[in-house]
């Protein structure tokens, strides 16, 4: 592997809450994936940060999440296939029309929180997410799980699929995502971090939870703008790419 991209989550800021780092992380990573009101972010907040974004020539992308703010969209929902579309609809084309006063254009759209593991275990819950996208414009990239169930849906309705690594998080055999409230789900160790990017982009492979090595198809690395540290982790990670000459680029250089 001689390039990768690096997305983290932004734009999660709301009203006078704060959260995470993203004037220092955007300058250090090639995508960000923004909140769109539902789960975080605000309409301020996202024209803040496509700016930063086309500031830094960092591609943007939507990260439309379920209607919880309380539980920053973390949180089941028991919502119809009609209803996820209605959402997706709303939350990309809000994220896209700041994207259009700023003349740069929508790259990817990532579901957040729940919606990613969901839309796993659900054909529905997929199919609404992809016809949204498509419904919108079918230039607009899905990016999602290593090993995802939704690439087949995506791809028949027009759509570009990369498939992204959670630099952060712990991975079962299966290719889900350890539980957060179990321990060790969450890596906090940015040396740790380091090894897992470097087995990745050298062998193709991360080692999971319970120690097997897992064969790990990726384009893109993501990390948790929310989470304690992820600066220095992004910091960490850029490092170790740029020591072995993995060139960093927007997620949009994977596909046609």
């Amino acid at each position: 592997m001689n390039k990768i991209d690096i997305n983290c989550d932004m734009g999660e800021s709301f009203g006078c809450y704060t959260l995470g780092q993203d004037e220092e992380v955007i300058r250090l990573i090639s995508s960000a994936n923004v909140g769109c009101g539902f789960h975080a972010g605000d309409p301020h907040v996202m024209r803040k940060t496509v700016a930063m974004a086309k500031e830094n020539q960092v591609g943007i992308g939507a990260h439309p999440g379920l209607p919880d703010l309380l539980g920053f969209g973390r949180r089941y929902m028991d919502v119809s296939p009609q209803e996820l579309e209605d959402y997706f609809v709303y939350q990309i084309g809000a994220l896209r029309a700041f994207c259009d006063a700023a003349e740069v254009r929508l790259q990817h759209v990532k579901a957040h929180g729940v919606l990613s593991g969901m839309a796993e275990k659900d054909k529905k819950v997929a199919e609404a997410i992809c016809r949204a996208i498509s419904m919108i414009d079918k230039e607009i990239v899905w990016l999602t799980y290593s090993g995802t169930k939704t690439r087949p849906i995506a791809e028949s309705l027009g759509l570009s699929v990369v498939e992204e690594c959670y630099a952060d998080r712990a991975y079962n055999p299966d290719f889900s995502l350890v539980a957060r409230k179990q321990p060790g789900a969450v890596i906090k160790d940015v040396s740790v971090i380091q090894k897992r990017i470097l087995q990745l982009v050298q062998e193709g492979t991360i080692t999971t939870y319970d120690g097997q090595v897992l064969d790990m198809p990726c384009q893109s690395i993501c990390v948790h703008g929310d989470s304690p540290g992820a600066l220095e982790m992004v910091k960490g990670i850029r490092s170790i790419l740029e020591q072995h000459n993995i060139k960093i680029t927007p997620l949009r250089s994977f596909v046609g």
